[in-house]
């Protein structure tokens, strides 16, 4: 039950109301499940989205989003004490008059089962802890987009509070902040051991690509049963900001692979460079290849070679 308060603008009197909202799916609807062709004739009528959220009715959807992948239930996990044996690492995207965005990731070693209910894969990653430096107005709200004005040395102190006595491994931020004109740069103010992030947002000529990674990540692969998709990075609830403003990103409207940069896109870029740190490339089960025939037109194969082939193709059949 979600209570909210109203004012009348002519008494300046408030009152304070109550709503509830119950899903409702469409089996919920028995005279339209009657109906063999309703079902696709709403894939006819709307996007991805849309009918995911007339079908099942969910209405956390965001129609021609960037990250259409996102999906809450899979991705979002309650807090829990990460293991000591996961190794660390943080990232950053800098700002100051625009928000700052630091994470804190954690990498799983091996399959886990976490207290909430959700599985995470060996090699997943998990964005446990954030610091956004985003401005609030008068009654706590978020400013979007409005930076805290903090100093490099106050957001280093800041971030080193933050840490919570956990050992990092690592550390990458924007390599802008490397940059230096006329003084020290960022980096070196902050004396943080940071390294250069790979920024590249869009991969080209096979090149690997900040968002392609995001996306990769976000989908995951198929472990078979009983797990089956399960994703490869999920986000503690604590991450509010994280959460509010990447599942939203939309599309650049002259170039779709990318997204709209003047959107509030701090968190994708920090989370973007922390998962190229750590390149994810789902599993997939290559064919075995043929002999390769030499000059002359004999296999370069020895006999046994050509056994554990034959034994791979078998097991694989």
């Amino acid at each position: 039950m979600l209570w909210e308060e109203y004012e009348n603008p002519f008494t300046r009197q408030s009152v304070k109301m109550s709503r509830v909202f119950i899903p409702s799916k469409l089996s919920d609807n028995p005279i339209l499940m009657r109906d063999p062709g309703y079902v696709a004739r709403l894939y006819q009528s709307g996007s991805a989205e849309l009918v995911r959220a007339w079908l099942h009715g969910d209405w956390d959807i965001v129609d021609g989003a960037f990250f259409d992948c996102w999906n809450p239930d899979k991705h979002i996990v309650r807090p829990f004490r990460i293991p000591t044996d996961w190794l660390k690492f943080r990232s950053c995207d800098w700002g100051s008059a625009k928000p700052f965005s630091v994470g804190w990731w954690a990498v799983c070693p091996d399959l886990h089962h976490a207290p909430d209910g959700h599985v995470i894969p060996r090699g997943a990653v998990v964005r446990y802890r954030e610091w956004y430096g985003v401005a609030k107005d008068p009654n706590g709200g978020v400013r979007p987009d409005v930076g805290l004005k903090l100093t490099a040395e106050e957001v280093a102190e800041g971030i080193k509070s933050r840490d919570e006595g956990d050992t990092i491994a690592y550390s990458v931020i924007d390599p802008a902040a490397f940059s230096q004109d006329g003084g020290p740069s960022i980096v070196e103010r902050m004396k943080i051991n940071f390294r250069r992030a790979d920024n590249k947002r869009v991969g080209t000529r096979g090149a690997m690509g900040g968002w392609d990674q995001m996306r990769s990540r976000m989908v995951g692969e198929d472990l078979g049963d009983p797990h089956g998709q399960l994703p490869m990075m999920f986000v503690f609830s604590t991450c509010t900001d994280f959460i509010r403003t990447v599942p939203v990103l939309q599309h650049d409207g002259s170039r779709p692979e990318d997204l709209d940069t003047s959107a509030e896109d701090h968190a994708a870029d920090e989370a973007r460079y922390g998962l190229m740190s750590r390149p994810y490339v789902p599993k997939s089960k290559a064919p075995i290849p043929n002999p390769v025939l030499n000059i002359g037109g004999r296999s370069t194969m020895t006999m046994d070679d050509l056994m554990k082939s034959v034994s791979k193709r078998r097991a694989n059949d």
